[in-house]
């Protein structure tokens, strides 16, 4: 592109986002940041030269529009790519129409998710003629559900009133590509699936989550396929999700689920299909031995493992191995007579699909219990109901590099946390552009990418203070929790309330919480009591309230004004050691003759910390205090590394000073 088009874009953009141009003039409260500026013109260069950007921007910059705006004017197709569906709805439903009706340069742009979000009409047809809900609470939510379905243009879940994250029922109202009956269904032309995607390929801007990416870069690098149209360029929001999204579609996960979604998806094609009696008879009961043997499998490795994540190796130390090999092998033979019986049935396409999903579920439960390959880790974990067996990749950053940075120039990362220590070096090495070495162990040049580490654009020496405790038990003593009452006790009177109280562990906050609960003079609110959503809504609702949660709500909630005064975290947000795959991943950086603390540890620790930190101040209006109950950042060389990362705040050690702090602020 031509040095006087560039100048033309630049210009367009001071229009838009200077003072007096045309936000200024539509916005009543509109303020211009010199920050957000700044981003928009990084945006907007990495988009013309081709060149992938980092951008750090903190809470209050207006990072959206400084991304939106550019990838807009710059005339290319571009992917937003965002870490939570709650910011996905944003950008689409608040973002992307404030900019339709302001911008003189009209765009197209489509919201796309995973399918099972989307109802599936057909299977939605067929649950009304038979009603199997889970539970009564999910019956109750039955008319609210017809409401949607007589009125939605979307399909889309999410306009579903009242309609929990977990809601195991909609498993029978959605569908996924394995068991959609495609062009043969009655359905196909109105499918709310394929007219997102029909949409989408005329789109200028696709919104979508690191999910729905890694699902389609997973397809694409396998050569499977496609779930997004071709595109130019991706804005990677909340990048700081990147490396966990990425782990889940660079592995490879088995469980009792899989099998129980596989027999399902069978005994519903049986329903759709014509399918001769003998044959379907073959193929139910082929179906009931897949069913008993992998049931079989599962609990017996259930029986071995504790509620939470294992390693597979520790696990296999409790268990008859030889056993287990035979039962997988029984397995094994029973898919592949599944998998025969669903091809002699003459199921069409369809039962094309659901044989091949035999066929790599047998081999998918092969890799992970041999667990040979040295560049996964291997997990065995129990949650609910369920048994999970993970093989997750140690090197994500070779991954990356590979299937995303070596295969897309135009990539723009961003998020309020991204810098540790001052800069994007753990970043880039996490991401693959520095430090990766091949298959030789031969060092790879780095990949250059540009990068902008924004100013805060809040005031924190005058908004807000930091209290670190010098003289707390540190958190592995026994008496931690106590004391942490304790204190949470006093400076939550000093706000009256208005706090959130996190914690780094449900056996923390249970704790606390139950030292507390009948002690305080405020309303209390804990996770767990009610969905994410109706907690926050009652918290803002409540005066003077104080919410006890943990790492669900560190991130991602947004309380502006005097709500919210008081943000107490009860450690430094360590990941734990113990973990299968963060052990593997610290032992490989160990191995390489790195630190793993320093070099993997620390920096993880300190961008949760500022995720954490991040919930009190929202606007130029907001005070308070952020206190981080950890000696540790008083006593340890590593604590001035804390300190660095987080907002410039002043920092008071005593829980008087708080209270002073207080009383002179106000």
């Amino acid at each position: 592109m031509g040095e006087a088009q560039r100048r033309k874009l630049g210009a367009a953009l001071e229009a838009v986002l200077g003072p007096g141009g045309v936000l200024d003039q539509n916005l009543e409260r509109y303020e211009y940041r010199e920050q957000q500026m700044e981003m928009a013109r990084g945006v907007l260069e990495s988009l013309l030269a081709r060149r992938p950007l980092i951008v750090e921007a903190a809470t209050g910059t207006g990072k959206t529009l400084a991304y939106l705006i550019p990838a807009i004017l710059s005339r290319k197709r571009v992917v937003v790519s965002t870490g939570t569906k709650a910011l996905q709805e944003q950008l689409f439903h608040k973002d992307i129409p404030l900019l339709k009706k302001c911008l003189d340069q009209p765009f197209e742009a489509e919201l796309l998710k995973g399918r099972r979000n989307y109802l599936c009409q057909f299977r939605y047809q067929s649950f009304r003629r038979e009603k199997r809900f889970r539970s009564n609470e999910e019956a109750d939510l039955w008319p609210a559900i017809q409401r949607f379905v007589a009125r939605t243009q979307t399909g889309d879940r999410a306009e579903i009133e009242g309609m929990p994250d977990y809601f195991p029922t909609w498993q029978e109202l959605s569908v996924g590509s394995e068991a959609c009956l495609g062009t043969r269904c009655d359905f196909w032309e109105d499918c709310f699936v394929q007219k997102a995607r029909r949409r989408a390929q005329d789109a200028d801007i696709i919104v979508v989550n690191h999910h729905l990416f890694f699902a389609d870069l997973a397809l694409k690098s396998g050569g499977f396929g496609e779930v997004l149209p071709e595109y130019d360029a991706v804005v990677f929001d909340e990048a700081h999700h990147l490396e966990a999204v990425a782990t889940e579609y660079f592995g490879v996960q088995v469980s009792n689920y899989r099998f129980r979604d596989l027999a399902g998806d069978v005994e519903r094609a049986l329903e759709t299909e014509e399918v001769e009696a003998e044959a379907e008879r073959d193929v139910q009961d082929a179906v009931r031995a897949v069913e008993n043997r992998a049931g079989k499998l599962f609990d017996d490795l259930a029986d071995e493992l504790e509620s939470g994540r294992h390693g597979l190796d520790e696990v296999m130390e409790q268990i008859d191995t030889q056993r287990l090999e035979e039962q997988r092998r029984s397995v094994d033979e029973q898919l592949e007579t599944l998998s025969g019986v669903i091809r002699s049935a003459s199921m069409g396409e369809v039962g094309h699909r659901l044989a091949e999903r035999c066929r790599e579920l047998g081999v998918d439960l092969e890799m992970v219990l041999a667990a040979e390959d040295s560049d996964f880790a291997y997990v065995a974990e129990r949650r609910d109901s369920g048994t999970f067996l993970h093989a997750s990749p140690i090197d994500l950053a070779g991954e990356l590099r590979s299937k995303l940075l070596a295969t897309h120039d135009s990539l723009i990362f961003t998020s309020a946390t991204l810098a540790t220590g001052g800069d994007f070096s753990f970043f880039k090495r996490r991401m693959g552009f520095g430090g990766v070495t091949d298959s030789k162990g031969k060092q790879k040049p780095d990949i250059e990418v540009d990068e902008i580490l924004l100013e805060a654009v809040f005031d924190y020496q005058e908004q807000c203070v930091l209290y670190v405790p010098r003289k707390l038990p540190a958190p592995r003593d026994p008496d931690f929790c106590k004391n942490v009452a304790l204190i949470v006790d006093y400076l939550v009177n000093i706000t009256e309330g208005r706090a959130f109280v996190l914690f780094t562990s449900y056996r923390n906050m249970n704790d606390v919480h139950q030292r507390l609960v009948d002690e305080l003079d405020y309303p209390v609110f804990k996770q767990g009591e009610a969905s994410k959503r109706e907690l926050l809504e009652s918290f803002r609702n409540t005066e003077n309230a104080i919410l006890f949660a943990t790492a669900s709500f560190w991130e991602g909630v947004d309380v502006e004004g005097e709500s919210l005064s008081m943000v107490i975290i009860d450690k430094l947000p360590f990941a734990n050691p113990s973990d299968p795959l963060t052990k593997a991943r610290l032992d490989a950086v160990e191995q390489g003759g790195g630190n793993s603390f320093f070099d993997v540890s620390l920096p993880t620790a300190a961008i949760s910390l500022r995720q954490g930190f991040g919930r009190l101040i929202r606007s130029r209006r907001d005070r308070g205090v952020v206190a981080i109950l950890d000696s540790r950042i008083a006593h340890k060389r590593y604590g001035r590394y804390f300190l660095k990362s987080l907002p410039p705040a002043p920092v008071v050690w005593t829980a008087p000073g708080v209270k002073r702090w207080w009383v002179k602020s106000g």
